[in-house]
């Protein structure tokens, strides 16, 4: 019996031994066409109809893969804005094999292509919620203003766009969102917006992370937007898109909307340095439906260019390198059915960013990578003339009350580092950074008045201001982090770290704990169980810090009669023991492929805001504004207000998703939002408001309960023809309603505007004329002419109350794109 339990141990370790023995181990590196790294690459090796065993690249485009035994297997290796590479066959013949893998930056492409699956696009290991479009979903989708790359923005499910343009990233203000270009901050340095013009053509992909951030992401408590540009090959490639101009036909015919865009990319010394080079143009009429003829057009320009260029100084050492010039003007800003051209304003913008970025990559795994930028934003608002602008229940009349100059600077210095990856209790890779910047904002603001007048026709409000308006506020600001993601089992993944903020403007470190989970329960890895929290703080305004420096109003209340009474002082003060604003965000999901790799998920997110910078009322209320209440966060005429971190915010979300990709360039994506987006500061209590707030806790502006929006780009049975199309619902914005004194009646946002709604559907001919590739598209936007409107007149007793306006009816778009010479790449 002894013996015999020996000899079946022995047995034991000898067949162990011959596993082990019989297993290989396939390693190597995943590189673009430009021998850049490729991070984050699934590698899938399968063998008949055996399971798949697979592999995720790391920082430095490093896998490894432990197979059976020797065989030749076929590869598989798919990453987000690459082309898919697909049986792959690779002999693996010793114990150890290496091979490199190159994937191919994902582009338009212009044949027909075949119709196959993609792979799934479940993750294990990303324990983040990411949301992306490619620069091939931005081209193909049918939105409005599909020349702009913000209005593009609207097609990620939790992203809204309010009629003034602003975009909102999952229920936040637009400065509570970060914005990268290649890894550079390009947030506006004065008030943290976006304000950045870039061409499409220009961009490779679109990511979104706006939940279970890992603490590399910081400085946006709605999320990072993160933009990837195109980088040039060894062939030349170029593109241009609607460089004929179109006709308007509103009021007369005239030239209408032209969007001309060109891509331009190639060698600048092939095997070793590349440039991409990108403009848009936009010229816009701004057709207003419901002004007069010849005062109904807003007439704008745009024009931005990007140069990016790639230059490998050694196998080991890429420098990347962006230049960025933007220049818009509005002749009539602001221009709308209740605001004539009179309360307009001109306004010209530009801005301009230089960045360089070095990345040195060890064979082993790790990776450093170091970068520097220079940014600089310039605006100009010029009113139409000086008389007193007048706001009245029918509308504004007069010229509007601010002449300004801003200019925001930063400069930016960062660097992350990954180590080698190392095994305790599973696989761990640490990744380590920091970064600085220095900030300055100089502003020179001038006002004249605005006067409020009420249902009788007589004035009620005057409000005129003192003080010079020159501006210089400096700010410094640095943040560090770590993070371990840990791959705990085959199906397990852990991030867990910490960040660390410090501003110069409340001189207080602040540090944001950051953990999330991801587990796939089975073994196929199609579905993945998510779950996490982030305390993640906002970066501070120089505008909103620079308010007691600017000028301050002086308000004259009206008696009945018509009479001046005494005059009310406003004052804003800096603040003393601020805190940064932080969110605490828990979230939650599950992602699972169903039959014909349709992906499924659904996510719930909730956000927690304290410390919020609000202006608040220290002090007795003076006269005039005590029968506004009690609350710190009412508003009236005249008093002192101090920036405080008063303010509280709340948003909560559940989104379901289905998206399908097939082919290099069709799918489609269907989406339903449920949220609430509430604050206790929904009004700026700022310089230029001319509202008074008894109740400033309500819905933000750009609350949508519910959102369902599904888009499409589909091929049709005869060749080279195309469909694409959008589907957009979503609840009417809310918005105030006050009385004839601009006193907010009941809560603010208490009203919406009805529901609103786009259908639109394109058709598409890709053929070859006189030896050039091109594609002709044709198609309506709001196909059903659903009334969607953007200003309602919300003054209680006025004729006009609850009328709305601004119709935008049904457009027809024609477009045209070149794609180069027939028979060039």
């Amino acid at each position: 019996m002894y013996f015999t339990r020996i000899a079946w141990l022995a047995l034991a370790v000898l067949a162990a031994a011959g596993i082990a023995a019989a297993q290989v181990t396939l390693s190597g590196r995943v590189v673009d066409e430009n021998e850049a790294p490729v991070a984050g690459a699934r590698v899938s090796a399968h063998l008949g109809d055996q399971p798949a065993i697979e592999a995720k690249s790391g920082p430095a485009g490093d896998f490894r893969l432990s197979l059976p035994a020797p065989e030749t297997y076929l590869l598989d290796v798919d990453r987000a804005g690459y082309f898919q590479l697909t049986n792959r066959p690779v002999a693996v013949t010793g114990a150890a094999t290496e091979v490199t893998l190159v994937l191919n930056a994902q582009h338009e492409v212009f044949q027909n292509v075949t119709v196959g699956a993609m792979p799934t696009p479940v993750d294990p290991e990303q324990t983040q919620r990411e949301q992306q479009l490619s620069g091939t979903d931005v081209n193909n989708i049918p939105y409005p203003a599909s020349q702009s790359l913000r209005n593009g923005m609207r097609l990620i499910p939790g992203v809204i766009q309010d009629p003034s343009g602003g975009i909102h990233f999952h229920g936040g203000d637009e400065s509570q969102t970060r914005y990268t270009l290649d890894g550079f901050d390009i947030s506006d340095p004065i008030d943290n917006r976006y304000s950045t013009l870039l061409a499409i053509e220009g961009v490779r992909t679109v990511d979104v992370v706006s939940s279970r951030e890992t603490p590399q992401y910081g400085r946006g408590s709605a999320g990072t937007l993160e933009i990837h540009t195109d980088n040039g090959t060894d062939q030349f490639h170029y593109t241009a898109t609607n460089f004929v101009p179109g006709l308007d036909f509103h009021s007369g015919t005239r030239i209408g909307d032209w969007t001309p865009r060109a891509g331009f990319s190639g060698p600048i010394e092939k095997g070793r340095a590349w440039f991409s080079d990108s403009f848009n143009g936009e010229y816009n009429n701004g057709f207003v439906n419901g002004l007069p003829s010849g005062q109904n057009t807003n007439p704008a320009w745009t024009a931005g260019n990007l140069f990016h260029t790639q230059v490998n100084l050694t196998p080991s050492d890429i420098m990347y390198g962006d230049l960025l010039s933007d220049f818009d003007h509005q002749a009539h800003y602001g221009l709308g059915v209740l605001d004539p051209i009179s309360t307009t304003s001109g306004q010209s913008d530009s801005e301009w960013l230089a960045a360089v970025k070095v990345l040195h990559s060890w064979y082993s795994g790790a990776v450093l990578e170091g970068g520097f930028s220079w940014q600089r934003v310039y605006r100009r608002r010029v009113p139409e003339g000086s008389e007193t602008y007048i706001i009245s229940p029918s509308g504004r009349s007069g010229n509007y009350f601010l002449d300004s100059n801003q200019d925001g600077r930063r400069a930016q210095i960062f660097v992350n580092y990954f180590p080698q990856a190392w095994h305790r209790a599973g696989r761990h890779q640490l990744q380590i950074g920091a970064d600085a910047q220095r900030l300055d904002y100089t502003a020179w603001m001038h006002r004249t008045a605005f006067e409020v007048i009420g249902n009788a026709g007589l004035p009620v409000y005057l409000t005129t201001f003192r003080g010079g308006g020159d501006i210089s506020h400096p700010n410094a600001v640095a943040a560090s982090y770590i993070n371990d993601h840990w791959q705990l089992a085959e199906r397990v993944t852990v991030d867990l770290g910490i960040r660390q903020e410090w501003d110069e403007l409340v001189r207080r470190a602040a540090f944001g704990p950051r953990i999330s989970a991801s587990w796939a329960p089975f073994a196929d890895g199609h579905t993945k169980v998510t779950a996490g929290f982030a305390r993640v703080y906002d970066a501070t305004s120089l505008s909103l810090f620079s308010r007691p420096l600017d000028q301050q109003p002086v308000t004259t209340p009206y008696s009945d009669t018509g009479f001046p009474e005494a005059p009310l002082y406003t004052t804003f003060l800096a603040g003393e023991n601020l805190k940064l604003p932080g969110f605490d965000k828990w979230s939650g999901g599950v992602e699972r492929q169903f039959w014909h790799t349709i992906t499924g998920s659904v996510e719930l997110l909730r956000k927690r805001g304290t410390d919020g910078f609000v202006y608040s009322l220290v002090g007795p209320p003076p006269p005039g504004i005590a029968a506004l209440g009690p609350s710190a966060l009412s508003y009236g005429f005249g008093g002192t207000y101090q920036l405080t971190n008063q303010r509280q915010d709340a948003y909560d979300e559940a989104s379901f998703t289905a998206r399908q990709t097939f082919g290099d360039q069709y799918g489609w994506m269907a989406s339903y939002v449920r949220s609430r987006a509430v604050s206790y500061a929904v009004l700026d209590i700022g310089v230029d408001q001319p509202l008074q707030v008894a109740d400033n806790f309500g819905r933000m502006p750009w609350d949508t309960p519910n959102r369902l929006m599904g888009w499409a780009y589909l091929p049709l049975p005869f060749k080279d023809w195309a469909v694409s199309t959008l589907v957009d619902y979503r609840s009417g914005f809310p918005f105030s309603v006050t009385t004839d004194n601009g006193t907010i009646a009941g809560p603010v946002d208490s009203h919406r505007y009805p529901d609103n709604f786009d259908l639109n559907v394109h058709v598409e001919r890709r053929f070859t004329f006189r030896g050039y590739r091109l594609a002709i598209r044709v198609g309506a936007n709001n196909l059903t002419a659903h009334h969607n409107y953007t200003a309602v007149g919300n003054v209680i007793g006025s004729p006009e109350y609850l009328e709305y306006y601004g119709d935008e009816g049904r457009h027809f778009v024609v477009r045209l794109r070149m794609f180069g010479r027939a028979g060039k790449p």
